[in-house]
């Protein structure tokens, strides 16, 4: 299954390839700031740490459609990963 980042504040989605990256204290990776030139939407190390803990979220991943044609397993894996 592949993911998209969205951007909670102006609403731009794309791969996650295309957002700047960075790691927070505990060394994971995180979404650093918006794609999108025109959105000054972004978060720090700290933000990125505390996100374990609620609050808003500037940045979304957002699951890509299952197409027709995938192999039934993936159709099945995909849909009890959604009931989960």
């Amino acid at each position: 299954m592949d993911y998209k980042v969205k951007c909670n504040k102006c609403g731009y989605t794309g791969k996650r390839n295309e957002f700047p990256k960075r790691q927070d204290f505990f060394q994971r990776e995180y979404i650093a700031g918006c794609a999108n030139p025109d959105c000054n939407n972004s978060q720090n190390p700290g933000d990125a740490s505390i996100r374990m803990f609620g609050g808003e979220r500037p940045f979304s991943f957002v699951r890509t459609e299952i197409p027709d044609d995938a192999p039934s397993i993936v159709k099945v894996l995909g849909s009890a990963q959604d009931a989960s």
